[in-house]
């Protein structure tokens, strides 16, 4: 899925949300989160040896539109974008260690609805589309390779709201994830042998968020927040390239994806 696709399902679900709000009582908040995520990835092969590692900072944004329904219901929509490069630990394919680099691009585009309980709880359910271009760049005469990922995750959790005093909440969310309709598109033409798309195998996971933010005035807070997240891919299928002068068969191994986040939300009510 492409980023001009992602930016139109983002344009959709504001279109959704300005019309519903338009037609109830509803209470807005916009977020706005300069973050850093440190991503760390790891495939391995069919007896879970570690091929390959990929770490480092990926700087990006985030931002949100939320609506208060009423007291008890809120309906929200997200986006996030990261972008930077990172260390890539592996091997050949003769099993030769190498390093080089991945650009390494994320791009979110989620739907969340949320329901509080009581004053200091809540729970949650969300939907989000993913997208990782990623980049192995070539180095000391081994050549890289571009994919592209794309996955659904749905994913459902709880929060607890505490009042540290009357300008300052910490918010804490615990959610399981379930990864869906994952594929692959892999893109050796660099090296003429084609491209071809797999299907990744589904996974699970898990998120953990802290946040503290701070009354400013009736109509602005700020507050930084920390989160972890994690979700495993299965091992794909596996299929020949195709559109080169030659073919390859290619398998993706399954993979580990542990990422640590933290942002600085700045966040206004309307």
């Amino acid at each position: 899925m492409a980023l001009l696709t992602h930016m139109k399902q983002f344009i959709v679900f504001v279109g959704i949300l300005v019309f519903y709000s338009s037609i109830v009582s509803a209470k807005t908040e916009l977020t706005l989160s300069p973050s850093l995520i440190y991503f760390d990835y790891a495939e391995f092969n069919t007896i879970d040896k570690q091929l390959n590692n990929e770490t480092g900072w990926l700087p990006g944004v985030s931002a949100s539109v939320g609506y208060s329904v009423d007291s008890s219901w809120s309906l929200g929509i997200f986006t996030a974008y990261y972008d930077g490069t990172v260390d890539y630990d592996g091997q050949t394919q003769t099993g030769s260690p190498h390093e080089t680099d991945t650009g390494t691009r994320f791009i979110r585009v989620g739907l969340r609805i949320g329901r509080v309980l009581t004053p200091e709880l809540g729970v949650f359910i969300l939907g989000q589309s993913h997208e990782w271009q990623r980049n192995i760049y070539d180095n000391n005469n081994v050549s890289g390779v571009s994919e592209t990922y794309e996955w659904m995750e749905y994913a459902a959790g709880i929060a607890y709201y505490k009042n540290l005093n009357s300008r300052n909440t910490i918010t804490t969310e615990a959610s399981l994830i379930l990864v869906r309709n994952a594929d692959i598109y892999v893109d050796l033409s660099r090296i003429d042998y084609g491209t071809t798309d797999l299907d990744i195998g589904d996974g699970t996971g898990g998120r953990l968020n802290i946040e503290w933010n701070r009354q400013h005035d009736e109509s602005s807070r700020y507050g930084v927040g920390l989160f972890l997240e994690g979700w495993d891919f299965g091992r794909s299928n596996t299929r020949p390239t195709s559109g080169g002068s030659s073919s390859l068969i290619v398998t993706e191994p399954r993979s580990e994806t542990r990422n640590i986040g933290l942002k600085f939300n700045i966040k206004y009510m309307f």
